[in-house]
């Protein structure tokens, strides 16, 4: 069994790192595709951390584990 999960990487008014993930994305998600999620949560302001606003975009990665499971 393989379980995915996409990592989003702001950071805040404060330059900190904010990580957001989510499981199971959809396979044929593109670069464009998780690129405008991201501004969409910048540009609305959907997150803050204890620092303020969510202002900058950083980096995204999809996330791919095998999983074999092993009867004992």
């Amino acid at each position: 069994m393989t379980k995915s999960k996409l990592e989003m990487e702001f950071k805040d008014v404060a330059g900190k790192k904010f990580n957001l993930s989510l499981d199971e994305p959809k396979d044929n998600l593109t670069e464009s595709d998780i690129r405008t999620a991201m501004e969409e949560v910048v540009n609305r302001n959907i997150f803050s951390t204890k620092e303020g606003d969510i202002v900058e975009t950083v980096k995204a990665r999809v996330i791919k584990t095998e999983i074999e499971e092993i009867i004992i």
